[in-house]
């Protein structure tokens, strides 16, 4: 479904029906997008399992997709972009270490 498959900036919902968490894993996977993403269960443990296996930048347990806070590493993966925002992170994306030293 082309709609699940592009990110999408808008209030809908498309719902898959699939068989079991793997093939639920490689369709949430099955995107060249990256952004975000939530998980809803009843078992936190569970969720967060699932949630590591997701490709996003972000992934919400049994809350909304849009969670940037001010200090969160806000950022996708894929054509989603690259690089966190936020807080500390921003500072490392756009700077980096230097040592030099002189005798």
């Amino acid at each position: 479904m082309e709609v699940a498959r592009n990110e999408t900036f808008g209030p809908i919902a498309p719902i898959i029906k699939v068989n079991g968490e793997e093939e639920a894993l490689r369709i949430a996977n099955d995107t060249e997008f990256g952004l975000s993403s939530a998980v809803f269960t009843r078992d936190r443990e569970r969720g967060l399992r699932f949630a590591l296996g997701i490709r996003a930048g972000m992934t919400h347990v049994n809350d909304q997709t849009v969670d940037d806070t001010t200090t969160g590493p806000f950022g996708g993966e894929k054509n989603s972009g690259l690089g966190r925002f936020g807080g500390d992170w921003i500072i490392h994306e756009f700077t980096r270490d230097h040592w030099i030293t002189i005798k």
